[in-house]
């Protein structure tokens, strides 16, 4: 059960980008960042799952296992705060409904 929520979770930035290319057209100028945005949220889940496997490789005991772990989840969440920024910046330069209609 854990792993097809883990493979969800590695999933969802995928369908975000999916969503952004199926609406290329209403976001404008927009795409290339809502895209951008994507890509570095997948890139955040891949850490993710690295840093899991990868913590018990390595020396320094427990303490050691902590710092792995510590560092991948602090990359892994800036990268996410990176890839919202982007899509709060997607929401401000979308175009306005009224725009799109003319």
């Amino acid at each position: 059960m854990f792993r097809i929520v883990e493979l969800l979770g590695l999933c969802a930035p995928l369908v975000g980008a999916a969503i952004a290319v199926y609406y290329r057209r209403r976001l404008g100028g927009a795409f290339g960042i809502a895209l951008v945005a994507a890509v570095i949220a997948s890139i955040a889940s891949i850490v993710g799952v690295v840093t899991g496997k990868v913590m018990w490789f390595g020396s320094g005991g427990a303490e050691g296992i902590t710092h792995r772990m510590e560092l991948g989840a602090g990359i892994r969440n800036l990268l996410l705060v990176l890839a919202w920024a982007l899509l709060l910046l997607v929401i401000v330069r979308r175009p306005a409904r009224r725009a799109q209609a003319r």
